[in-house]
Order: structure tokens, then C-alpha cells, then sequence
């Protein structure tokens, strides 16, 4: 049976985010086509090279552990963006997926975190790491905004866009909203907002959370990924669920009457496109997949720009368009529909599954 070996940073069966969901998605299709799909979890490494940033030099160690690996063991090595710093020189086919760039996510939060850790971020790991894992390997990004960024901050060139796949088979507008919010305790005459993602500044977790306390009325569930800075609040309306798995978060989101989505940085946004297949309006900042859309009517209506400097006119901003869904049905109703016609037309498995394959040389 032919191989192929994915550098990540942490097993997806015991992590959850956006880049484990998708790993779990690319280990699936390597399954469909008779291929072993392995994987080597930056996770499981020690930082052995004593570097300062202790999660680099654990990346860095597993990518300078391939050093040893016999050439003809594996057909491919997928790299998921800087996962694959340490591996150089690239001695096997490589395929690099950018989920983001650091150097862009780090611009983006500039103003919301300490100097030095901005630093780190934007030199350690956008400009060694990623620049290291993009080195002798085939590049693939997951939007527009990923690939001009790595055009623009790296110099990097011959650069395939493949967007992440929404599976609109499992996230989709069926039935049994009632039958979800029994299940999880939730009144059906509450209007049920919901937050995706770590609880985390990159996230937006401080407008979030001055939403969640101004807008008391409104029942909120919080369903947290792997990695976040601190717990997100509590109150009796609040609902914090963690380590779903798909048809959970299927629920989760049949259950929701709109997700908030205030991110300062996303390089795709996989938890706003599966929303958005499950036909519930994203009130969310022009990042990401969003960027794409936000100037379109009827997105438009639910856009708000996340200004780090301007952390309250954004709060509002975001308030004004959650009384906007709940007061005009027609806008609701509308970006429920063109939402899910949206992603569907889009980003479809079968369509990512033939991109990909194509990209990978699986044909």
C-alpha cells in the first residue's frame, strides 16, 4: 500500500480547530484512494534544539527528525504550513498547505499584544518557520488572502488556491431545531447566539464577551477549540461545550438562530462556511473567506470591520446587526439562503476532493 505522511502540530482525535478538522479531511481522502495516511505531531516532540519559543523548537525538531527517513518510504509528505519548519533539506515529493500565513496574522493583532510577542511571531515563526517549510516544496493556500500573503510577505510565487472543504452533506438547514435544544437544555422560544473557535484576542474573545454581557436577553453557546488564552465567561446564559465532533457541531449549529464571528485574523474560516451550510446568518469582521463576500448584498448587512484601536464602535456595530437580523425577516431569510447557496457553489467536498487530488499528483 502506498504512503503519505502528514506534519501537523497535534493529533486531530485528541485536538480540536480548524487545522485538525482539515487533517481529518485530507487522512479521509488518502483513505479513499488506498493510501496510508500517517501522521507526525509536533506535539509528540521535545524541544530538543533548546530553542527560546519552546512550541517552535518542538516543531523544529519534528521536521529535522525526516532527516533520517528512507527516501522510498513514503510517496508524499504534506506539510500543514509551518508544521514543516524543520525540514530541510526536503529529500521526499513535499506538499506545503498555508492555513494562514503568521507573518499576516501577526500584522493583524499588531496593536492587541506585546511587543515581543509580536516579534516572535512575525520573525520566529513567519519569517524562519514558514519561510523553511514553503523552502523545495509544492505550495498550496486555502484562499486568495492566504496566497497574497504569502506573495507579499514572503516572495513566494507558483502558488495553488485550494479552499477548505465544507462536507454540506453533514452541515445543512434539515430539520430538528427543536429536538437539538432539547437535548442541550435550551428553551425553543430563546434566540440562540453562538461563538466558534478559541477563546483568544485573534478570535475577538474581548468584543465577544461585551456582546455576550450588554446582550443578556439572548442565550449563547460557546463551543471552544483547542489552545484558548483563558475560559470564556460564565452566566445561566451561557452554554460552553468543547471536543464536539462533526454531527455534534451539526447540531450545535441547527440549535443557533445566528453565529458570531468577530476574528481579527482568519486564513479561511472553516466554523463561519460550516454556519453558513447550515443556513445561519454569520455576523462576523472581512477576514478570511468573509473578505471575499463582505462587500455583496446581503452580507454586506452583517460585516463589521474589527479595528483593535476602536474595540467599542465595533461592539455596537456588531449589536446594531443582531437586532437588524431579529427586526427584518426578510434579511434573515435571505442570508440564510444565499449563504448556503453560497458554500455549496464553492467550497463542495467533491469539488475540493478533485482539487486536491489533482494538486497531490493522486489521479
Amino acid at each position: 500500500m502506498k504512503k503519505a505522511l502528514i506534519l501537523t502540530g497535534f493529533d486531530p482525535l485528541t485536538h480540536t480547530g480548524g487545522i485538525e478538522a482539515f487533517t481529518k479531511t485530507l487522512l479521509r481522502l488518502f483513505e479513499s484512494m488506498h493510501i496510508q495516511g500517517d501522521l507526525l505531531c509536533a506535539s509528540d516532540f521535545g524541544n530538543t534544539f533548546n530553542l527560546h519559543h519552546e512550541f517552535s523548537g518542538r516543531v523544529y525538531a519534528a521536521g529535522r527528525s525526516l532527516l533520517s527517513l528512507d527516501t522510498g518510504e513514503y510517496e508524499c509528505i504534506v506539510s500543514n504550513g509551518y508544521y514543516g519548519g524543520g525540514y530541510f533539506p526536503k529529500t521526499v515529493k513535499t506538499f506545503t498547505i498555508f492555513h494562514s500565513t503568521h507573518a499576516g496574522y501577526a500584522d493583524a493583532i499588531k496593536g492587541c499584544i506585546p511587543h515581543s510577542t509580536y516579534l516572535e511571531i512575525r520573525n520566529i515563526v513567519g519569517d524562519v518557520l514558514e519561510r523553511s517549510a514553503a523552502s523545495g516544496a509544492k505550495i498550496i493556500a486555502v484562499s486568495e488572502l492566504v496566497k497574497t500573503e504569502l506573495q507579499e510577505y514572503y516572495g513566494l510565487q507558483d502558488i495553488d488556491v485550494i479552499p477548505d472543504p465544507v462536507d454540506t452533506d453533514v452541515f445543512s438547514p434539515t430539520l430538528g431545531k427543536e429536538e437539538a435544544r432539547e437535548k442541550y437544555g435550551i428553551h425553543r422560544s430563546r434566540r440562540v447566539g453562538l461563538f466558534v473557535g478559541r477563546w483568544e484576542i485573534s478570535k475577538g474573545k474581548d468584543i465577544a464577551e461585551r456582546i455576550m454581557a450588554d446582550m443578556r436577553d439572548l442565550f449563547w453557546v460557546i463551543v471552544t477549540a483547542s489552545g484558548g488564552e483563558s475560559p470564556p465567561p460564565r452566566g445561566e446564559n451561557i452554554l460552553t461545550l468543547s471536543g464536539l465532533n462533526r454531527s455534534e457541531m451539526a447540531e450545535i449549529y441547527r440549535l443557533s438562530d445566528f453565529m458570531l464571528s468577530p476574528s481579527r485574523y482568519e486564513g479561511f474560516g472553516l466554523a463561519a462556511a460550516e454556519a453558513m451550510a447550515s443556513g445561519i446568518p454569520v455576523i462576523g469582521t472581512p477576514v478570511g473567506f468573509l473578505g471575499e463576500i463582505c462587500g455583496e448584498r446581503p452580507f454586506s448587512a452583517v460585516s463589521v470591520s474589527a479595528d483593535p484601536r476602536d474595540e467599542g464602535a465595533t461592539t455596537l456595530a456588531m449589536k446594531e446587526s443582531i437586532q437588524r437580523l431579529f427586526s427584518d425577516s426578510e434579511l434573515y431569510r435571505e442570508i440564510s439562503e444565499k449563504g448556503r447557496t453560497f458554500i455549496s457553489n464553492n467550497y463542495g467536498f467533491v469539488h475540493w476532493q478533485e482539487r486536491m487530488k489533482k494538486a497531490l499528483c493522486l489521479n
